[in-house]
């Protein structure tokens, strides 16, 4: 995120890249799915939740960057590169960070300070947490009022209490 005074002197909105946010929200999304999927009454671990969340971020950072170039490919109507395969590897990253940002709270679980259940709640409210951030990271970069900022925060965690209720509601 960088910031630049305009020639006013005044500092302008932020910049942000998009597309990496956009990830990253994606990632937050997906792995919330994941953390309130595990049942920590049967059986779970700490360390095969933390597999599951991660390494099924790294899946959907696989299949989103595939599914990426071969949208660029039909798109352009050109081969692709290596130097293409690895832009959209790249550009997806955020999508695993998202994943172990997710399934940091879990290590309180191998610690003995919280129980399994515990840390996975911990997961869903940073989850939650992240989706409020950039609602009001939003508000920001457009320059809405604070008012409007904590409305897009709303709205964003709504989001992220919706993926968990309903996820609860199945799983449950």
């Amino acid at each position: 995120m960088a910031v630049e005074p305009t020639r006013s002197g005044a500092v302008a909105a932020p910049r942000v890249d998009g597309r990496r946010a956009s990830e990253f929200i994606y990632g937050t999304v997906t792995g919330m799915v994941a953390v309130v999927g595990i049942d920590a009454g049967h059986g779970a671990s700490w360390l095969g939740a933390v597999a599951i969340i991660v390494v099924g971020a790294a899946a959907i950072w696989i299949a989103h960057a595939y599914s990426t170039l071969l949208g660029r490919r039909i798109a352009d109507g050109r081969r692709l590169e290596a130097r293409d395969l690895g832009e959209a590897l790249v550009g997806s990253w955020p999508i695993v960070v998202a994943g172990m940002v997710l399934a940091v709270p879990l290590i309180a679980t191998a610690l003995g300070v919280w129980s399994l259940d515990t840390a996975l709640w911990a997961s869903s409210f940073v989850g939650v947490l992240i989706l409020a951030l950039v609602g009001v990271l939003a508000g920001v970069v457009t320059r809405e009022t604070w008012p409007r900022r904590v409305l897009l925060a709303v709205a964003s965690a709504g989001l992220g209490f919706i993926v968990v209720a309903v996820e609860v509601a199945v799983h449950h």
